[in-house]
């Protein structure tokens, strides 16, 4: 009954999202949008059910499982109060429940209404993790065109780390989702002030403070410098857009539960904690690293970033795998390394357009210096490089183009056949 329940009610979310796909889209991008979104769905379903079949192995399900039992047992232990009229916040007082309390509720939300159904809560995150590429596709649609932005969304749904975080009980697909719809929503209101655009800010921008609350300080920095530099209509309307965007972000914080979850996770901000957490990663089975580093001074904490950005961006090494989930890492790794060019090429044509690539610059910049602080375990850096790689893959797909255009403008100085009054501009 419940693989029923689970297909039947993914089937209906779907049918209902293309159908406003396709309102969304003229023809042609439809079409691209939609074959991503079902290619990329059929994947992660396809291990959804695999790993469900498989989660009740214990060495199973401590290889690939992970966080999801955890989010499974305490879901269903807080609907099972609401069902009986009651309400406990004993479990509230856990690590699990102070910083991920926000994707335990969802779960909760979820077993509520349908029963206890993990295969549901994997395909809902299935469709929430296929979603993500399509808000990708936006962002590039508005930076660049729609050969970066087809690229740079086809990276994203089909990146296998991408794929597996989003194919059991992680939250990973809801942070990555409403992170992509935030920066979205600062791009829209850089064109025109949007009631609408504004509320979806300030959803994804409380609903982080409930999945990774830190995460909502880096798309505020990322809307602040997004908003204040290069508006399109004028620096007046770009100042005046923030200033209305800030005072909707200071009521959220104010005047509603999210002000006190933001206030009760200050507390991580201490250095001290923020040590004592990336030191139980780093001695942490054997992917942890830099243990010995101190990051309880501002010396310790900057001589950790150029090893903690390193791991965070490159991690694992080919030659230091040493279990079966590094190995299976290693052909996306791989991948990864050989598109690192183009990226950095990308990144360079990014910041000769800084005006209009500053949000993402700035979240990206802000995550990857918190992450190379405070990550000491090679696990956690592989599965949080996903937060920022969506945002890359466009960078990757502006220069993977640029290179691809240079290369045919070039093969056809040699022939001859580009029209003279061009030649000059390449030979340049």
């Amino acid at each position: 009954m419940q693989v029923l329940v689970a297909f039947f009610v993914a089937t209906l979310a779907n049918v209902l999202i293309l159908l406003a796909l396709r309102r969304r889209y003229e023809a042609d991008l439809f079409r691209i949008v939609a074959l991503a979104y079902a290619g990329t769905l059929a994947l992660r379903y396809a291990l959804a059910v695999y790993l469900w079949l498989n989660h009740l192995d214990s060495a199973f399900s401590q290889t690939f499982w992970g966080d999801s039992q955890t989010y499974d047992v305490m879901g269903a232990a807080v609907a099972e109060g609401w069902t009986q009229g009651a309400s406990t916040h004993l479990w509230t007082e856990t690590v699990q429940g102070r910083v991920n309390s926000g994707f335990i509720y969802f779960v909760a939300g979820l077993y509520y209404v349908f029963g206890r159904n993990v295969l549901l809560v994997q395909f809902i995150n299935g469709i929430i993790g296929a979603l993500t590429p399509i808000v990708i596709f936006e962002i590039g649609l508005i930076l660049y065109d729609k050969r970066v932005a087809t690229t740079a969304m086809l990276f994203t749904a089909f990146f296998p780390q991408m794929i597996f975080w989003s194919s059991a009980l992680y939250k990973d697909p809801a942070v990555m989702l409403c992170i992509a719809s935030n920066i979205l929503c600062v791009f829209r209101l850089k064109r025109r002030l949007s009631l609408s655009w504004v509320f979806i800010y300030l959803v994804t921008a409380g609903a982080l403070v409930w999945l990774r609350f830190y995460i909502f300080y880096a798309v505020l920095a990322a809307m602040v410098a997004g908003l204040l530099v290069g508006h399109r209509r004028g620096a007046a309307l770009g100042l005046a857009t923030q200033l209305f965007l800030v005072i909707c972000v200071l009521g959220l914080l104010l005047f509603t539960p999210v002000g006190q979850e933001a206030l009760s996770q200050s507390r991580f901000f201490d250095l001290e904690v923020l040590q004592n957490s990336r030191l139980d990663l780093a001695v942490r089975g054997d992917s942890g690293f830099a243990a010995e580093v101190d990051v309880t001074t501002i010396g310790g904490l900057i001589s950790m970033l150029p090893l903690g950005v390193t791991y965070l961006l490159f991690a694992p090494f080919p030659w230091t795998v040493s279990n079966l989930r590094q190995v299976l890492t290693l052909p996306d790794i791989l991948v990864w390394y050989a598109l690192t060019p183009a990226l950095i090429a990308g990144i360079g044509l990014a910041l000769k357009r800084l005006r209009q690539t500053m949000p993402i610059l700035v979240f990206t910049t802000s995550l990857t210096l918190a992450y190379g602080a405070f990550l000491g375990n090679v696990g956690t850096a592989y599965r949080q490089r996903t937060q920022i790689m969506m945002f890359y893959f466009l960078f990757i797909a502006d220069g993977l183009h640029r290179k691809r255009h240079r290369t045919i403008e070039g093969e056809r100085v040699h022939r001859g056949t580009l029209p003279p009054e061009l030649v000059p501009t390449v030979n340049r």
